[in-house]
């Protein structure tokens, strides 16, 4: 990209190396999800914001299309410092309060877009997630990336005050 580009053809250039990395068999099986790419552009940037390889993005994912199936919120802590500007591994409450479509505390479903341009590898891990029993997780506060995952609120909520509040 040169220094004077354009922002479209900044973006044009983005999307064709996107194009360039997005293989045949996850096309299909976003098709087979019956999801569009924009819905999984917009998962797996918010999934990669979250954990920090493949294990944990698979679980991420898991965690976030359960939550969308059942009509809860997100609650995702990376859509909330897409806003903020943060890099904080736990939002602050009154930064949940905060009024954007992007709050994904405040607002159910996918916020309007993306809020990276996601590697093929978040793409990969949100549309082959794991399967498990979590609905929860709460990121260690080493700044690791590294989740504690629980499949009750109260284990949440526990890990939530030795790492948050503690």
């Amino acid at each position: 990209i040169y220094k004077d580009a354009k922002p479209d053809e900044i973006l044009r250039k983005i999307f064709e190396n996107l194009e360039k990395k997005i293989t045949l068999e996850m096309r299909e099986e976003i098709k087979r999800q019956n999801k569009t790419f924009f819905e999984i552009l917009t998962m797996a940037s918010i999934v990669e914001k979250e954990a920090p390889d493949a294990s944990s993005m698979a679980k991420v994912a898991d965690i976030f299309w359960r939550r969308l199936n059942m009509k809860w919120a997100l609650q995702s802590c990376a859509t909330v410092n897409y806003i903020t500007g943060k890099t904080t591994p736990a939002v602050s409450l009154v930064d949940t309060q905060i009024d954007s479509p992007y709050n994904t505390y405040k607002y159910r479903g996918l916020p309007p877009g993306p809020i990276t341009m996601p590697e093929p590898l978040a793409i990969d891990q949100v549309l082959n997630h794991s399967k498990t029993n979590y609905l929860y997780f709460c990121a260690k506060d080493d700044f690791s990336g590294y989740h504690n995952y629980s499949s009750t609120l109260a284990q949440h909520l526990a890990f939530a005050r030795k790492y948050h509040l503690a």
